[in-house]
């Protein structure tokens, strides 16, 4: 688990998320009128946004989820993908990265970025089918840090069409026990919470 604030232009909001192996996960902002949740319960995956009702992802949006949630993933991106083609070379912000393009039947490619010095995962660019076409969304990690040993990125920038916010976490813990029940959908679909005024 980590918590951290998430920078959406000028204004930042604290922020924390949770990961359980083998595939679930749970990222919460605290907004000033409630929580907006996104949650991948190692089957479905669902939304909360203050003022409206929760809803369930389908789709490309409910693939993300699963992809993001996959605790394996460095370990496992080998056999989620049938074939690995070499891809160009470029700078990411000041560091030479060299990038594998992971080809699936059935489904658009995704792109991993890794430093060259380093080893690093430094990018990973990824598709989501729509009526409109391919919808790329991209994943900048930064700031890695050792954490029981194993090198953690403490800084992730998503960027989407509609929008680009960064995620800096500041306190990461692994192997913390969390309850299933953390992930799960609420049984009654209702409106999201909002905070009261001045609370």
């Amino acid at each position: 688990m980590g918590k951290g604030t998430i920078a959406l232009g000028a204004n930042k909001f604290p922020f924390e998320v949770f990961e359980k192996a083998p595939n679930k996960r749970m990222s919460v902002m605290h907004l000033p009128n409630g929580d907006s949740i996104t949650a991948f319960d190692g089957t479905s995956g669902w939304l909360a946004v203050p003022g409206q009702s929760l809803r369930d992802m389908s789709g490309a949006e409910l693939e993300a989820a699963r992809l993001d949630a996959d605790f394996y993933f460095p370990l496992r991106v080998k056999q989620l993908f049938s074939e690995f083609r070499a891809g160009e070379s470029e700078k990411i912000g000041d560091r030479d990265a060299t990038s594998l393009v992971g080809i699936k039947e059935g489904e658009p490619p995704l792109k991993l970025y890794f430093d060259l010095q380093s080893g690093f995962l430094v990018r990973l660019l990824r598709y989501a089918e729509s009526p409109l076409g391919r919808v790329p969304t991209q994943i900048d990690y930064a700031d890695y840090r050792e954490v029981n040993g194993v090198r953690t990125p403490f800084r992730w920038t998503i960027s989407r069409p509609g929008g680009r916010f960064t995620i800096q976490l500041e306190n990461v813990q692994q192997n913390v026990p969390i309850d299933d029940a953390r992930f799960a959908r609420p049984a009654v679909s209702e409106t999201a919470p909002q905070k009261p005024p001045g609370s």
